[in-house]
């Protein structure tokens, strides 16, 4: 009877705990599954610093090998005004020269010459490579292209003009476009001084009736102000443009054709002469001295070119670029001879 019993609680038992699990062939679900990707990798010791050695730790600092205080007596005393220099007033003391913000070209006051003196006898304009003439308030640089251009002296302003300019609003040809208005009108007003040396020439245009058809037929104009020609600058062989002038010699060099903004980077810069396939292409020089064209609204640097009596007197002086023997042309300074 007892062992009856006994096999009676068993079988209890294990009624019981088949009921609470759900039976014996199911598994029990998990409610919130690990997700692998969240799970740190275990550590492993051989990666992992040891522990210290105190045989090379730091051990207590030294008293005795750490600097003792400081003695008064030996530290230098409080600093005496008195004979200190006072402090610097920036008005009366210079300050560092930037070379980037000194002019290069003396300044014009109003209509009046600079302080410039003169430090030697005048030369004749055809024998110099370059002068200096006042322009809106300064002098500027002009190379000297020829001696005898209609037989006058051929100037070429050195950088191209602050401002970048179409040639014109559509058509290509160059006379009486809106380049060709401004450098005889308000270019004209900006030179000052050097204004009454301005001889008016003939220059070589192509004609109007050319453009679009690959024409090539030329005639005349007369200017005070003009630009220079593919022809004048050393491109004689083209089929799209006419012949506008002779070849100027010193363009035989392809670097003199490069030009550049006033102490900037070399620019793409406009000349007179249309290409006759299109109504509204004409030709520039590119920042690299090659000969392109593009349409004639595009914005490009501008070189004014004029003529002056070959003979006029330039002085030179010292004053206009520092440290340099320079040649300028004014007809104040010609009148005070």
């Amino acid at each position: 009877m007892r062992r009856y019993c006994r096999l009676l609680v068993i079988l209890s038992v294990l009624m019981f705990l088949f009921t609470a699990c759900g039976g014996a062939g199911e598994e029990i679900a998990d409610d919130f599954p690990i997700d692998p990707e969240t799970i740190s990798e275990s550590v492993d010791p051989e990666t992992q610093p040891g522990p210290v050695d105190p045989g090379t730790a730091s051990g207590p600092v030294d008293p005795e090998t750490q600097p003792g205080p400081v003695d008064p007596e030996t530290q230098p005393g409080p600093v005496d005004p008195e004979t200190q220099p006072g402090p610097v007033d920036p008005e009366t003391t210079p300050g560092p020269v930037d070379p980037e913000e000194e002019p290069e070209y003396a300044e014009l006051s109003g209509e009046q010459l600079p302080e410039v003196n003169i430090v030697g006898d005048g030369i004749r304009v055809d024998a110099l490579d370059a002068i200096y003439l006042p322009e809106q308030g300064r002098y500027v640089p002009f190379l000297v292209l020829s001696a005898d251009y209609a037989g006058n002296a051929l100037l070429l302003r050195r950088d191209v003009l602050p401002e970048f300019r179409p040639l014109n609003d559509y058509s290509a040809a160059y006379p009486d476009s809106a380049l060709d208005r401004f450098l005889n009108t308000e270019y004209l007003q900006r030179l000052d001084l050097a204004r009454p040396f301005i001889q008016p020439v003939e220059i070589t245009v192509t004609d109007e009736n050319a453009l679009g058809v690959s024409g090539d037929t030329v005639r005349t104009v007369t200017r005070e102000i003009f630009l220079l020609s593919c022809a004048e600058t050393g491109f004689t062989e083209l089929y799209n443009a006419g012949k506008e002038g002779t070849a100027l010699s010193y363009f035989d060099a392809p670097e003199h054709r490069i030009a550049y903004r006033e102490n900037g980077p070399a620019v793409s810069w406009w000349l007179r002469t249309p290409d006759t396939y299109y109504l509204s292409a004409a030709y520039g020089i590119g920042p690299d001295g090659t000969l392109g064209s593009g349409n004639a609204y595009n914005e490009n640097g501008v070189r004014p070119a004029f003529c002056v009596p070959p003979d006029a007197q330039a002085f030179p002086t010292t004053d206009i670029v520092r440290g340099q023997t320079l040649y300028f042309l004014s007809a104040v300074a010609d009148e005070n001879l």
